[in-house]
């Protein structure tokens, strides 16, 4: 398996996940598992579906309890609830958007600044939150209901809405599912700008390509194991991950 490289223009580590072990009854869904991520670093975490990606995401949210191991958030006990991201500098994006309908994109926006005090002294959620969307070429959307968005649209008021916590660790959920090659060329750039403010960014993705372009590391699972960790060139050439997609058996 390859090494934990790290690239040169990294930070200090932000996310440390190691021996990370989850049961769902008698089924291990992680077994044993290590993950690094650092401040200004893209880490994308992949595999088959059912591999444990999600499990991963929700263990680092505190949604659900590991049977062994540690996840440490710039060197703290990850938060043991939802409620505790935020104030830890978390931010997570859903798979399935979790905007609400009859607001508008200003006041979905809004609803991640809420969780989150900062900002700028004298500033209002309002005020973060049009920053947010500016960021994002939204500005021009942010009285329209969400709901009236096309879904690549919607997809980045979601991004907005994780964004404008301003998180030190961003956890983007299927960020590429659903849009088309120049929207993803868009979330290439995005996800770029975000990591190079010192941001440390773990997507779980399966548009591989999109995964390959734009992270500096990739971790791939399967069957809850971490089964390949390294550059993203050596990991798609690696033959367990061809296996593990495609279903060839390998003998190492």
């Amino acid at each position: 398996m390859p090494g934990l490289e790290t690239p040169a223009h990294a930070g200090a580590m932000r996310l440390q996940v190691r021996g990370l072990t989850v049961r769902f009854g008698g089924l291990a869904a992680l077994t044993d598992v290590d993950l690094d991520v650092a401040d200004g670093q893209v880490v994308g975490l992949i595999g088959p579906n059912g591999a444990g990606k999600t499990t991963v995401f929700n263990a680092v949210c505190g949604l659900v309890r590991p049977a062994a191991g540690t996840i440490t958030v710039a060197g703290r006990p990850a938060a043991r609830s939802a409620s505790g991201l935020a104030p830890a500098g978390v931010a997570r994006t859903l798979q399935g958007l979790g905007l609400f309908p009859g607001l508008s994109v200003l006041e979905n926006v809004e609803v991640g600044a809420l969780a989150t005090p900062g900002g700028a002294p004298g500033s209002s959620t309002a005020d973060r939150a049009r920053r947010a969307l500016a960021d994002l070429d939204l500005a021009d959307r942010a009285a329209l209901p969400v709901g009236a968005l096309p879904y690549p649209e919607q997809k980045r008021v979601a991004l907005a809405r994780a964004l404008v916590a301003e998180p030190r660790l961003l956890l983007l959920d299927e960020p590429a599912g659903g849009l088309g090659a120049a929207d993803i060329a868009e979330l290439d750039a995005t996800v770029r700008r975000v990591a190079s403010r010192g941001c440390a960014v773990l997507l779980v993705e399966h548009h591989v390509d999109f995964v390959m372009g734009v992270c500096d590391r990739v971790v791939v699972l399967d069957f809850g194991r971490v089964i390949a960790d390294g550059l993203p060139d050596a990991v798609r050439r690696d033959p367990a991950v061809t296996a593990a997609y495609l279903g060839i058996e390998v003998t190492r």
